[in-house]
């Protein structure tokens, strides 16, 4: 029983007295005097007699006024019944007490008891004086009311009856003290269950009051809300409460008049703690309507705080102000273990590029401050962008602002830790890869970043050196993961597929690495053989054939390792390049026949093993028109490199001729650009337009060349059997008459001349002027006739017998000194094409030559001999004609220019004045050819001085079997002019004018057509032949490094640019990796095939016929021939 009751019961009895008599009648219209003082008092006592349980004998609470009732519900439902019937007895005491039991029933779960303890409340406010003293009761009554009704959809009618009972309170006289009453409510305990339950409906009804728009009703001071919320916020962390307080706040700040409220009186940094709170829990959308807090420096870090809490957008200004709070720099705040949790917590709520950048500096700053003895910054930083990296949510352009910044931050202190992260998400980020893939190492080992626009950014101080160099095993990793299992996107696969080549190709990057080159070699032949790897998106247009194109040369990068490799490992490689060739789709076969050309060069003993295999292959590839250039050059550069066919069999050879058969064949008739461009397309896959442009035409002519390459190559006995079959290769039937073409004639000539001269002692036509006459021989007797395909000279001293024998012939002049023996006629052979009585006298008047000799001459019905024999006559105009006939050189001379571009050296006038270079560049030039003096030469210098040494006394030069020539503008051995400029000019003038110029690039900086063509403009330039040592050297490593270096050891990359317009089609338009043994030979083969291709692509408007200065002998031969033909002697 409480006190109270107690010892209100005990007045009771004393006052009222047992001899009184009181009327058994119910409340409902009685009076109730002479008991009206002790009446309110009853009623206490019966509510709480429920309040504890109810006891119905309980003594203190008579019966005989009718107060006694059976539920609560129905004792507030009596007191308020009669305080509205009997108010004025009712004291301000007694009524206080009442009101406080009545507002106790804020305990109780049912509604209707609320409900009549509501009504109870307004009974009070409408019949009586609310008692000043029960105002904080009846707010803690009506607060749980509320909050009690919030929690049902039944119990709806409750909250808003509750909402107008505080209405009218408000609007009336103790509306203030109410407003008070609510605001001091919010200081009980809220941990308490009564507590939590006044505290919530407080913030309910507030919120419900700040949303009002009534007239009359009291205004809550925003300052005093703000302090009592913030108070409120400090003592719990309860989610309920706070996202009440959150929804408060919320609406509190929507106010401009309150907002101007708070400023006034500097709240500001009470509500950014209470918003600080709030943003702790997980329901934050009533928040939203906080945006761009005010700052007050003394706020900014809870400002500060609570952005990064709730997301919010920040200016750059403010986010930078706020990492300074809250990450100082001061040497006295650095306490490196704190930033352990700190990096993750900013990066984690960082939401653009410029906060993540600003992070970045700070960072960057601090470990500079630290002078890099403590890495934990550095780690940490890298860890939390690693995170973001990795996150599939990230944004593109955010990942690309993490990526450099990862970047920068190893760079500007690199170690292992965060190298290692960078190769982590390596496979995530397409930047990240790219930088590693940038990573190189020059000649000693050092390992530096390449030159570019990324490292020329990241790097202040110009050099893009990396100490100390990393360990590079979780690179390797990287690399590994990404062929067999992919990457996160496509670029990002693309970059690895298309950089591991060039990668690879630098060999002291992998010093002592050899196990990673060899696991590369077998992951990729594993991922060719199971067609595992990742396939292009639709929307790139590529398809497999693209991805296998690229494992392919990222194998040939590889095989520049063959002196570390056993002759299994090579020799499985080239089988994979020869099984690859010939697949469906020829970029793939392209790129196999690309790789076996590098293999002609570096492993030279294992291909001559396996050359009949590749030999056959090619033969097989004959019907894809689309290899016709690529199987020919291969067969062309392979002709020059007789090591590798030295066991060749008639059956070999015969088949590359039947190779070139079948692309003669497929050009024939197709021999214009018009009618090319009519030609089905159906087996094109992914060939350009620009790589058909001279297709035919360089085919047709690149076929012929094949053709008289393998013949001189060919043994005797071997020619005499296969002759036959390659005149049958270059025949064609016309309506059933068997016809060749002039290309075919001239080839047909060479083979004569060949055979020819394997019967005698014939000279070349190089050295026929050093056959002379002594001067007592006496007068000399000269004839010219014309025998067929022959214009035949001879030159005759009648005293002593006798005879130059010169003979002249599109492919070439030969000279025999004949001297006639005593019992017999001697016979010289011009011509294996002949028969028993095809034969001429060297003196005519000599019949049947007995005395000076005869001269076989091509039979009638051979492919030579048509048209007879001319003699011509002895006047100035044949004279002029044989002149102008010597003039025309049966080689196809070609030109190529050579440039040395030093370390630092970016304008042509400092390139162009080097006269010389580093020792391997002048070892590389040297092996391109013979050096020849200028001065006097008897050959085609291609416009170099012959007289006055003015570009130089020697020239480089290449020669093979007196059927091309190449000469080079080499601009090393050019002597320099005084005047820069004009030193230009003369240089430029010879290799400006050259269609193919080589360049040994030693500057560091990569360089592709562009760039050079900016360098050295020229229009005449359509190809570049771009060398550079695939381990940087600088000025002084190039002389000391590399002098005692064996050449085989010393590696470099090759690669083709040509003009935009121009088809690259060459061995090495994807970079190549060769060693120094192979590089003047493979860069030479390159030239040639460029000048032939070259000297097409120049004039593919006007003719759509080689330029072979040997028709151009032959068409001489036919005008001759077409004026004296009708003066036969």
């Amino acid at each position: 029983m409480d006190p109270d009751d107690s010892s209100t019961s005990s007045a009771l009895r004393r006052s009222i007295g047992p001899s009184h008599e009181l009327p058994t009648t119910t409340l409902s219209g009685c009076d109730v005097a002479p008991f009206e003082p002790w009446v309110c008092e009853l009623l206490t006592l019966e509510i709480r007699r429920h309040m504890r349980g109810g006891d119905a004998q309980d003594e203190t609470n008579p019966d005989h006024l009718g107060l006694r009732t059976s539920t609560l519900e129905s004792a507030i439902n009596n007191a308020s019944q009669l305080l509205q019937q009997q108010a004025k007895w009712f004291t301000p005491q007694a009524l206080a007490r009442l009101l406080g039991a009545v507002c106790e029933a804020k305990s109780t779960t049912s509604s209707a008891t609320l409900q009549a303890a509501l009504h109870f409340v307004n009974t009070a406010f409408t019949y009586a004086l609310l008692p000043v003293a029960c105002i904080s009761e009846i707010v803690r009554f009506l607060a749980q009311a509320y909050y009690s009704a919030s929690r049902a959809q039944r119990t709806r009618k409750l909250g808003a009856a509750v909402w107008s009972t505080v209405t009218r309170l408000l609007e009336s006289h103790i509306g203030e003290l109410l407003v008070e009453a609510f605001l001091t409510a919010l200081s009980d305990n809220a941990e308490s269950r009564s507590g939590f339950s006044t505290t919530t409906g407080a913030l309910m009804l507030m919120l419900e009051m700040l949303r009002s728009r009534k007239e009359g009703m009291p205004l809550i001071n925003p300052t005093i809300l703000i302090l009592r919320l913030e108070q409120l916020t400090s003592r719990t962390m309860d989610a309920v409460i706070l996202e009440h307080v959150a929804e408060l706040l919320a609406e509190l700040l929507a106010s401009d008049a309150r907002v101007s409220l708070l400023r006034g009186d500097g709240g500001w940094s009470k509500v950014l703690n209470v918003a600080l709170q709030c943003s702790r829990i997980s329901l934050l959308s009533t928040l939203l309507g906080l945006k761009d807090f005010p700052m007050e420096p003394s706020a900014f870090n809870t400002y500060f705080e609570l952005c990064l809490q709730l997301g919010h957008e920040m200016t750059e200004e403010s986010w930078r102000s706020g990492l300074a709070h809250r990450w100082p720099l001061a040497a006295s705040e650095q306490k490196p273990e704190h930033y352990r949790a700190l990096i993750p917590q900013l990066f984690a709520f960082a939401r653009n590029e410029q906060q993540l950048r600003a992070l970045s500096e700070r960072g960057l700053i601090t470990h500079q401050l630290l002078n890099g003895s403590h890495s934990l910054v550095t780690i940490e930083m890298g860890r939390a962008y690693a995170k973001l990296l990795k996150d599939f949510t990230t944004s593109a352009a955010v990942k690309h602002t993490l990526a450099e910044m990862l970047i920068q931050l190893y760079l500007a202190q690199p170690n292992q830790p965060i190298f290692d992260l960078l190769c982590e998400v390596a496979s995530f980020s397409f930047d990240v890869a790219s930088f590693l893939f940038g990573l190189r190492a020059d000649i000693t080992g050092v390992i530096y970043t390449r030159y570019d626009a990324l490292s020329e950014r990241l790097t202040a101080t110009g050099t893009a050196s990396i100490t100390p160099n990393p360990t590079l095993m979780t690179w390797h990793a990287a690399i590994l993961n990404a062929f067999r299992r992919g990457a996160d996107n496509w670029d990002v696969y693309h970059c690895f597929l298309q950089q591991t080549k060039y990668l690879v190709g630098n060999h002291t990057f992998f010093a002592g690495q050899m196990a990673f080159i060899k696991e590369v070699q077998a992951t990729i032949r594993g991922v060719l053989q199971s067609s595992s790897f990742t396939e292009p998106p639709l929307h790139t247009g590529l398809g497999k054939a693209y991805i296998i194109s690229h494992l392919i040369q990222t194998l040939v990068a590889s095989l520049s390792y063959h002196r570390a490799m056993s002759q299994d490992e090579i020799t499985d490689l080239v089988s994979l390049f020869n099984d690859t060739a010939g697949s469906r789709d020829h970029t793939v076969s392209i790129a196999c026949i690309h790789a076996l050309t590098v293999c002609c060069y570096e492993v030279p003993d294992i291909m001559s093993k396996y050359m009949e295999d590749v030999v056959d292959k090619m033969t097989k590839m004959v019907t894809q028109r689309y290899l016709a250039i690529h199987v020919l050059q291969f067969l062309s550069g392979l002709s020059r490199l007789p090591d590798l066919y030295h066991n060749f069999t008639v059956n070999d050879y015969k088949k590359i001729f039947a190779v070139c058969y079948n692309y003669l064949q497929t050009t024939r008739g197709v021999q214009t650009i018009a009618e090319r461009r009519q030609t089905p397309t159906s087996e094109r896959s992914s060939a350009t337009t620009k790589d058909e442009e001279a297709f035919p035409e360089y085919v047709y002519a690149l076929a012929h060349h094949v053709i008289t390459f393998w013949y001189m190559s060919l043994q005797q006995q071997h020619r005499d059997q296969l002759k036959p079959y390659i005149t049958g290769c270059l025949t064609y039937d016309v309506d059933g008459q068997a016809h060749i073409e002039d290309q075919g004639l001239v080839t047909v000539d060479m083979m004569d001349r060949k055979d020819a001269e394997a019967s005698g002692d014939i000279t070349s036509s190089l050295n026929g002027s050093n056959l002379h006459f002594d001067h007592w021989e006496g007068r000399l007797v000269e004839r010219q006739r014309l025998a067929g395909m022959l214009l035949i000279s001879t030159k005759t001293s009648l005293r002593s017998g006798r005879s130059l024998v010169t003979v002249r012939r599109p492919s070439g002049t030969t000279h025999r000194l004949v001297t006639p023996a005593i019992g017999s006629a001697v016979r010289t052979k011009a011509t294996v094409q002949s028969d028993v009585g095809d034969f001429l006298s060297i003196v005519p008047a000599d019949d049947h030559g007995i005395t000076y000799g005869t001269i076989t001459v091509p039979s009638n019905f051979s492919t030579l001999g048509t048209g007879g024999v001319v003699t011509l006559p002895e006047d100035d105009a044949v004279t002029r004609a044989i002149r102008s006939f010597d003039r025309t050189s049966a080689l196809d001379s070609h030109k190529a220019g050579v440039m040395y571009i030093g370390e630092r050296q970016t304008t042509a006038d400092r390139v162009f004045l080097n006269i010389s270079g580093s020792t391997d560049y002048r070892e590389f030039v040297s092996g391109l050819g013979t050096v020849e003096r200028l001065k006097g030469a008897g050959f085609n210098t291609q416009g170099l001085d012959r007289s006055n040494d003015a570009d130089g006394e020697h020239v480089m030069v290449w020669r093979y079997n007196d059927v091309t020539e190449l000469v080079y503008h080499v601009t090393t051995m050019m002597p320099n002019d005084d005047d820069t400029h004009e030193n230009t000019g003369r240089k430029k003038r010879h290799v400006g004018n050259d269609h193919v110029t080589i360049i040994f690039n030693n500057s560091g900086i990569p360089h592709d057509f562009n760039t050079l063509y900016n360098m050295f403009p020229g229009q005449l330039t359509y190809v570049y032949i771009v060398i550079a040592p695939s381990a940087r050297t600088n000025f002084m490593q190039a002389r000391t490094e590399n002098v005692h270096t064996d050449k085989r050891d010393r590696f470099y990359t090759v690669q083709v640019f040509t003009r935009p317009d121009y088809p690259n089609l060459s061995a090495a338009a994807e970079e190549k990796v060769v060693s120094g043994a192979s590089l003047p030979g493979m860069v030479r083969s390159l030239a040639l095939n460029e000048c032939i291709m070259s000297l097409m692509w120049t004039q593919r408007n006007d003719s759509a016929q080689y330029p072979s200065s040997w028709r151009s002998r032959m068409d001489q031969l036919r005008r001759l021939r077409e004026r004296y033909g009708g003066k036969a002697a």
